[in-house]
């Protein structure tokens, strides 16, 4: 206490004029403008209290005298902690900390108090000052900060997502919880745990990243676990773009997708292998045949095509059993890879195998390759303790001598092998021009085709679409018809390629759309619940610069809601097309529904799955046909859910004919169902009779 006497006498002594009672005076008035002070006798009774008191307690002046300290207490507090304080200022000493004391309208805050007593002269207290601060706002932020603190490591010690900043050099700056506890360190060096290609191309692009502003990089790589679990990782790099401690640094967040990438690997397999052979299957075959002839394009090399069918193996099967005929083709398949030694082969049909000859060598020179293959087949095969002479009928075309693309070439290709078996097989023949002809039935198709486009010979079938869940119809899938006035009625099979080739289809692509969006909109009020139209685009149809302008003038003429509009196209068309990728793109963004047809039987890949602009997967019906009896079709629906529920798509399973298939793929978790198990496609009438609200039936 001398202390603070003498520099209140020193004060004093250094004014020229005034009073030590007028320098109180101002202090007790610094002291009401600035702090809460209040006086209290020995028992905590308030003797003196300031109006800043007043205003943050809410207690008038008048109802704080007399009262207890203990007015404002907000039982915030333990009772120790109050014990504390009262054993310290009750010795005489000066007692200092943070309370939380509440309004007299139920308002808490805080104020940091110190608490000075004042003593007799026997040292012992009889009065106690208390000089308090507010100090909500800070206590506030605290506990903001405190709090986003705790949901920060809730998020990330146990988060599917990682995260890791890197600085310019590569080294870990910053792990987040779940990244630690998967590499089993609390300062890991990320780049330690990868291999060393994939570390090192991160580390560049670090590099990279803290010398260029809004630089981002997507990043595949593999991470080995604390368990030395290699796990496949997907992700993005990208530069910190905030003030602070990790300036110039970049941040790499990402997932796990390793059960992706096994799915993907387990669909690609199972959709485009030959489960008997090993080899592609007819799909899978076409679709690196196409990649090949792109290649060969640009490279300036020759291209064999070969076809391969197995004379009469129906015979063999009849007398030997189908294991053994079987056999022979897994015989046949073997000799093929054993052969070709990596060229793309596949087995295209039943008794079918096609494989390509690169080659910069002259047309003599593949024709020599094709023809030792055919010899090698037609060797001896023993099966099962009998022995079969295979008879094998090859035909050979080549680019770019017979045909410059895959339908071309394919033509030509089947072409050379008929020509072979129409002489009765077990030989090998390479196309000649004397080999194609037109048809006459085809060349009255494509001239009958393109007046029936104009003259409107075609009618719309539509086949429901029905809910697995509650057995609600929920759609229709638009399908066209061809009536003939001569002919009668020609199945799409016949005609719908020739469109396609002649682009007849455009024509005939707009008819429709033009007829199931009219359709929808009468529909569209007379229904229980919303039900949708699904329309097949081909590719051709996609590609065509005036789709997208006639569709929106369609829709706002018909002023059909878009939603009610589902556009489908083959998910093989879209593997070969992916520049389709930007028309459906634009349909989605007018509000039409997407969905892949035919899906499960060609790429597959859920990488362009998940940027695919798709609503709707519809599972090829060659897998429902046998699920009941196949472990592999159980297999590839289930891992075709299970990727649409990841990407968040719906799931229709076409060709639904029994009730038990319809069971097995509700179970499996198809969402929808399409086939005859519910109804054949049925003329407009028919079909919407079974949705319309029942007082507009007719």
């Amino acid at each position: 206490m001398t202390r603070h006497h003498d520099m209140i006498r020193n004060i004093s002594e250094s004014l020229q004029h005034g009073s030590t009672e007028q320098l109180l005076n101002d202090i007790v008035y610094s002291l009401d403008n600035s702090a809460i002070v209040a006086v209290t006798d020995r028992t905590g009774t308030i003797l003196y209290a300031n109006d800043f008191f007043s205003r943050l307690s809410k207690y008038p002046v008048d109802e704080l005298l007399g009262a207890n300290q203990s007015i404002v207490n907000s039982g915030y507090h333990p009772p120790d902690f109050f014990k504390d304080m009262w054993r310290t200022i009750g010795s005489g000493r000066i007692w200092r900390g943070e309370i939380c004391n509440r309004a007299k309208g139920g308002a808490l805050y805080w104020v940091d108090t110190t608490i000075v007593p004042f003593l007799n002269e026997r040292g012992i207290p009889v009065q106690y000052i208390s000089i308090r601060h507010n100090i909500t706002d800070k206590k506030n932020n605290e506990a903001a900060l405190q709090k986003q603190l705790e949901l920060y490591k809730l998020i990330t010690q146990d988060a599917g997502d990682f995260v890791a900043v890197l600085d310019r050099h590569g080294c870990t700056q910053y792990c987040s919880p779940s990244l630690e506890k998967l590499l089993g360190s609390n300062t890991p060096e990320l780049l330690d745990h990868m291999p060393t290609e994939e570390a090192r191309f991160l580390k560049a692009a670090a590099a990279h990243s803290s010398a260029e502003a809004g630089y981002r990089q997507d990043a595949e790589f593999r991470l080995r676990s604390a368990g030395q679990e290699i796990l496949q990782m997907s992700g993005k790099l990208a530069r910190v773009q905030t003030e602070g401690q990790f300036k110039d640094c970049s941040v790499l967040s990402f997932h796990d997708v390793t059960a992706e990438r096994e799915q993907e690997l387990l669909i690609h397999d199972l959709a485009s292998t030959d489960q008997l052979t090993g080899l592609l299957n007819r799909r899978a075959f076409l679709k690196e045949l196409f990649r090949e002839l792109e290649q060969a394009k640009h490279s300036g090399r020759s291209l064999g095509l070969v076809y391969v069918n197995i004379d009469k193996l129906r015979y063999a099967n009849e007398t030997f059993g189908h294991d053994t005929g079987d056999d022979i083709l897994k015989i046949m398949a073997e000799r093929l890879t054993g052969h070709l030694q990596g060229s793309i082969c596949g087995r295209t049909a039943g008794d079918e195998f096609a494989f390509v000859l690169n080659s910069r060598e002259s047309e003599e020179g593949l024709y020599a390759q094709a023809e030792a293959i055919h010899q090698l087949l037609e060797e001896p095969v023993e099966v099962a303790g009998n022995l079969y002479n295979p008879s094998v009928s090859c035909g050979l075309s080549m680019f770019p001598e017979h045909a410059v693309e895959v339908p071309g070439l394919m033509t030509t290709t089947e072409q050379a092998m008929q020509s072979v078996k129409i002489q009765g097989g077990s030989g090998f023949a390479i196309f000649t021009a004397d080999m194609y002809t037109q048809s006459l039935d085809r060349i009255i198709l494509e001239n009958e085709l393109r007046k029936s486009v104009k003259e409107k010979h075609f009618v719309l079938e539509y086949q429901p679409k029905v809910d697995l869940t509650n057995g609600y119809i929920v759609g229709f899938e638009a399908l066209v018809r061809w009536e003939h006035p001569d002919l009668g009625r020609i199945p799409p099979g016949k005609f719908i390629g020739i469109a396609e080739e002649t682009k007849v289809i455009i024509p005939l692509g707009e008819w429709i759309l033009e007829e199931v969006f009219m359709k929808a909109k009468t529909l569209q009020g007379q229904t229980v619940r919303p039900v949708t139209l699904a329309v097949n685009l081909s590719a051709v149809h996609l590609e065509s610069p005036g789709l997208i302008a006639f569709v929106e003038k369609l829709a706002k003429r018909t002023g059909i809601d878009p939603h009610l509009i589902e556009m489908e196209v083959t998910e093989s068309a879209f593997a070969d097309r992916l520049e389709m990728g930007s028309s459906l793109r634009q349909l989605r963004s007018l509000g039409f529904g997407v969905s892949i047809d035919d899906f499960g039987t060609g790429f597959s890949s859920f990488s362009y799955i998940r940027e695919f602009p798709a609503e709707t997967l519809k599972i090829d019906m060659s897998f429902v046909r046998d699920v009941e009896t196949s472990e592999n079709s159980r297999a590839i629906i289930q891992a075709i859910v299970t990727m649409a529920d990841t990407a968040g798509l719906n799931v229709i399973a076409e060709g639904v004919e029994t009730a038990e298939q319809a069971a097995i793929l509700k179970r499996l978790g198809c969402r929808e169902g399409q086939g005859y198990y519910y109804s054949r496609p049925l003329p407009e009438t028919e079909a919407f009779g079974l949705v319309r609200k029942p007082d507009t039936a007719k």
